[in-house]
C-alpha cells in the first residue's frame, strides 16, 4: 500500500519518468517492507524463521504489491491521467535525444515499446505481477540472509 503512494506521488511530481529516482525509490520500499515483515513474523514465531519462510514472506509480499501496483497502472493510465504515456514519451524521446552517438532509428526503436496499445493493455497487469515477483525473489534472497533466526537443534 505504501508502494501505491509513494509510484502515486513520483507519477503526479513526474519523477517517476527519471528511471533511476523511481528504481531506487521501488527498491527502498521493497527492503523496508521485507524487513518490517520479517519482523512482525518472528515477533509472531517467538524469534525464530527459517531462510525459506523469509523467502516466501517476501515473495507473498511482492505478488500482492504487484498485483495491486499493477492495477494501479492500469486504472491510472487509462482513466486518471490518460496523457502520461505521451508525456513520458516526450521525456524519454528528449533525454535519448540528448545522448551521444544516439541515432533517429535507435531512438525510434526504444520508443516502440512505449506505445498507447502497449501500455494500456490490461496485459500490463501481469507484466507487473511477473515482474514484481522477480525483484521481490531477488530482494528476498538478500534481505532474508540478514534477518533470518533459525531454531537451535537441541533446544
Amino acid at each position: 500500500m505504501v508502494w501505491l503512494i509513494v509510484d502515486f506521488v513520483m507519477r503526479v511530481t513526474e519523477l517517476s519518468f527519471k528511471f533511476s529516482v523511481y528504481l531506487s525509490a521501488a527498491i527502498v520500499v521493497y527492503i523496508i517492507g521485507a524487513v518490517l515483515a520479517h519482523r512482525f513474523f518472528k515477533q509472531n514465531n517467538n524469534g525464530f524463521m527459517t531462510y525459506k519462510q523469509g523467502l516466501v514472506i517476501v515473495l507473498i509480499l511482492s505478488l500482492i504489491s504487484g498485483l495491486l501496483s499493477g492495477l494501479f497502472n492500469y486504472i491510472y493510465v487509462n482513466f486518471i491521467d490518460p496523457d502520461y504515456i505521451g508525456r513520458m514519451r516526450t521525456d524519454m524521446e528528449a533525454w535519448l535525444s540528448s545522448l551521444p552517438n544516439v541515432t533517429e532509428a535507435q531512438i525510434d526503436k526504444s520508443l516502440e515499446d512505449l506505445s498507447e496499445e502497449k501500455l494500456t493493455s490490461p496485459l500490463q497487469i501481469g507484466k507487473g505481477l511477473m515482474s514484481s515477483a522477480i525483484t521481490g525473489f531477488i530482494i528476498g534472497l538478500i534481505v532474508t540472509a540478514f534477518t533470518k533466526h533459525n531454531r537451535p537443534e537441541f533446544e
